[in-house]
């Protein structure tokens, strides 16, 4: 419903809810983000994987799809720290630079 300053009610615009990017720290909408999620493939190593669907169990970490988002997100260790991985362990990264080289 249009009101007096022409402002549009949230009932008629689509609202996704809004998360913050691990590699340049903007806010935006969840959907124009990609996330990433922790997989366990042994008791010391893990699988960091993109979540197409956005359904898989666990903490995820969202990334603009921008490579240099997805390599500040690496370098800094944004991405490790928002999925909460141990310090100690093996992470595979390999999804995530794939992703990165893809859209670069």
């Amino acid at each position: 419903m249009e009101g007096r300053s022409g402002a549009v009610s949230t009932s008629q615009v689509g609202h996704s809810p809004v998360r913050t990017c691990v590699g340049c720290r903007t806010r935006c909408e969840q959907t124009v983000l990609l996330r990433f999620v922790a997989r366990q493939d042994a008791p010391a190593r893990w699988r960091v994987v993109l979540d197409v669907r956005r359904r898989l169990p666990g903490r995820g970490a969202y990334v603009h799809p921008a490579p240099e988002c997805v390599e500040s997100a690496i370098t800094r260790r944004a991405l490790l720290r928002a999925l909460r991985l141990p310090a100690s362990g093996e992470v595979d990264l390999g999804d995530v630079r794939r992703h990165a080289q893809q859209h670069g």
